[in-house]
């Protein structure tokens, strides 16, 4: 063969299969070597409400990098090819032009370039507000702008929840009842559509919507009207089929939803103190959540799953004994860590979204306000100013 051996003609063999192999490895992935090259990445990020941490870019589905709101970032050794970048952590209150992903093709040597550009909006937030003798709903931006009134009556209206789509607000009221009782009723958000969900005797509120949009779950004392021992019912979104899920003859109260609609966390004291509660969406296998000597209410789901947030009044002081608090704690009510701390009450809490904030009322004003701040306490804002006394606040999805 010329003056090749066989073992020489082997070893030829085995390094231009080597050299195919790494080649065809370089498709998809990054790395170092001749066939390789570079992606610039830029962000700018316009509007309010901008989450300061900034964001993540994932190349190919691989663990995401960090950039600022607005910056740049090189990625080197990238194999030639084509490549999908993917913009993460974006809040749900921005938009991605011209896509949170986009493909990109590298070449030996040069550099492929793509361009995030983001832009942020105010969330809304709707809240009950009780200026004298009555209470009303408002939404409003979360940097306190373009407060409206939705829905207003003579009687108390509060404990709203945004269905999922964000197009209608459940609520408790007791503008038809002439004594004491509240009912569940519904209302967009423009004000239009007003309706009563809920009909039967007692107090009927605390509405949640279920993930999906199909149902609601809320508090009723309808079995017990004369002790008020409330119980968690579910009913469809239009009033129908209402069930009852606990029977713990106590007083349950603010039911949640897990984010994959499976199970409901709730507040309820029928071993004594307030606790949290969890149960399947059927009503079976309720269990406590937190276990403790002090009042634990007010639960909300992170919409990951992965963690509830809450308050108590666990660190509660002889000089302050009416310290309340906000809490978080994983899922599974371990971790418990305090967010707030403040004189008064700090309470019930709520999620966005996206998980990056967390809305709740405050009274270290002197009377209770509408507060944000981030999921992990920081950057603690005011957002309503007017005088009344305002709290149960959510975010719009």
């Amino acid at each position: 063969m010329h003056g090749f051996s066989l073992a020489a003609v082997a070893r030829l063999l085995l390094a231009l299969a080597a050299l195919t192999a790494l080649a065809a490895c370089g498709s998809g992935s990054t790395g170092t070597g001749p066939n390789t090259g570079t992606i610039t990445v830029t962000v700018t990020t316009t509007g309010s409400d901008i989450d300061s941490s900034g964001y993540g870019v994932s190349v190919d589905n691989a663990t995401a990098r960090a950039i600022g709101v607005s910056d740049a970032l090189t990625v080197n050794g990238v194999s030639t090819g084509s490549h999908t970048l993917t913009l993460t952590s974006v809040g749900t209150n921005c938009t991605v032009a011209p896509s949170a992903s986009q493909t990109v093709t590298v070449s030996v040597g040069a550099t492929a370039t793509a361009t995030f550009q983001i832009a942020c909006a105010l969330r809304q937030i709707v809240f009950a507000s009780f200026p004298a003798d009555s209470g009303d709903l408002f939404t409003i931006a979360s940097d306190g702008s373009a407060a409206h009134a939705l829905a207003a009556s003579p009687g108390f209206d509060g404990l709203p929840d945004w269905s999922p789509n964000g197009q209608v607000i459940a609520f408790s009221s007791s503008r038809q009842h002439a004594g004491h009782g509240f009912d569940i009723w519904a209302v967009h958000p423009d004000g239009s559509g007003l309706q009563r969900v809920t009909t039967a005797g007692g107090e009927n509120g605390s509405a949640a919507w279920s993930p999906d949009g199909n149902s609601v779950a809320f508090a009723s004392t309808r079995t017990d009207t004369t002790q008020g021992h409330a119980e968690i019912w579910l009913m469809s979104a239009n009033g129908t089929n209402q069930t009852q899920l606990t029977h713990d003859d106590a007083l349950a109260n603010t039911p949640t939803w897990s984010p994959n609609g499976q199970q409901i966390a709730y507040s309820s004291n029928a071993t004594g103190t307030t606790q949290i509660w969890v149960m399947n969406a059927d009503g079976s296998g309720p269990h406590r959540l937190t276990a403790d000597a002090f009042n634990d209410a007010a639960p909300a789901w992170s919409p990951d799953g992965t963690q509830i947030v809450f308050q108590s009044d666990r660190d509660r002081t002889d000089a302050d004994t009416a310290q309340v608090e906000v809490y978080v704690m994983s899922a599974d009510g371990s971790n418990p860590a305090r967010l707030t701390n403040s004189a008064g009450f700090d309470g019930t809490p709520s999620w966005s979204s996206d998980g990056k904030e967390i809305v709740f009322e405050s009274s270290r004003t002197g009377h209770s306000d509408v507060f944000v701040m981030t999921a992990s306490g920081a950057d603690q804002r005011r957002v309503t100013n007017n005088g009344a006394e305002n709290g149960t606040p959510r975010f719009r999805p």
